[in-house]
């Protein structure tokens, strides 16, 4: 797969997008002497967008890990970096649940060091202006392998945590989903049984500045009852076995004891539609 084509599908946003096609129509604009320099700029500033998206002010400053490291008190760059991994999770609590803190933050000195090098891509000398195609081709090379390797690098430590996290929340997960009532089955029968849930799916799907979500899937067995209680007692009742794929997610605040009684879960999303068919029709009852 070419450069490109690997960029255009790590992109989040329309305006990435749109910013890294003007990059490249840049680039092949051979007429201008500084289309390297305008490209090399471009995909800096791509990287500090893509970086903003990932890591919000607002989000970083919220973390407990946050200090101001700026003369503005706005969030630095390692701090950006870090959000964009950790979320709210300070190295402390990391290292306190056994993962490697100190890797961990040789890495985002790499990414930093990633985007650093992309910014001395930027800088107009004579060896970088008006250069000839050939070396054109061996710098841009060059500027787009580091935008892949700071995304990937960000993403791949992203998931590293994520993955550490679900080996300590399985049995929490499946107790949590059990425990919660499933609304969304009332509208099928006026009562019902809930037999039992099973959790098919989990994964931690997000951290933020306050909570770590797990997005929660499986499926839900009910015993829909039909007819009054005098119908029921006559043996003119009728019970009806069924089980539905559900959806939730569960957001535990981050805390020492994760994961923790501090958590909510989510009103469920009971897909009923297989109940209805592909006419989605009413339900008839047997005479």
């Amino acid at each position: 797969m070419k450069k490109t084509e690997k960029i255009t599908q790590l992109l989040t946003n329309q305006f990435e997008l749109d910013l890294f096609e003007a990059s490249l129509a840049g680039l092949n604009d051979k007429s201008n002497k500084l289309r390297y320099n305008n490209f090399a700029y471009s995909i800096r500033e791509l990287s500090r967008h893509f970086l903003h998206n990932l890591a919000p002010e607002n989000r970083i400053k919220n973390c407990n890990w946050f200090k101001p490291e700026t003369p503005n008190g706005k969030p630095s760059r390692n701090q950006r970096i870090k959000y964009a991994i950790q979320g709210g999770i300070d190295d402390e609590l990391l290292e306190k649940w056994g993962f490697e803190v100190e890797e961990l933050n040789e890495n985002i000195k790499d990414v930093k060091d990633t985007i650093d090098i992309l910014s001395k891509y930027t800088h107009i000398n004579p060896e970088v202006f008006n250069i000839d195609e050939a070396d054109v081709e061996i710098n841009s090379q060059k500027v787009l392998k580091s935008f892949i390797s700071l995304v990937e690098t960000i993403e791949n430590y992203r998931e590293d945590i994520k993955t550490f996290l679900d080996g300590h929340i399985e049995e929490h997960v499946i107790s949590s989903v059990i425990s919660n009532f499933f609304n969304n089955v009332d509208q099928l029968a006026p009562h019902y049984t809930l037999g039992h849930s099973e959790v098919s799916d989990y994964h931690i799907s997000e951290i933020n500045d306050q909570e770590i979500i797990v997005t929660v899937r499986g499926d839900l067995y009910v015993i829909l009852e039909y007819g009054s209680r005098q119908e029921r007692r006559e043996g003119d009742g009728l019970d009806l076995e069924e089980s539905f794929p559900f959806e939730t997610k569960i957001r535990y605040e981050i805390s020492e004891d994760f994961p923790s009684e501090r958590h909510e879960v989510d009103e469920y999303d009971v897909d009923t539609s297989s109940w209805y068919g592909d006419e989605e029709e009413d339900i008839i009852m047997p005479d």
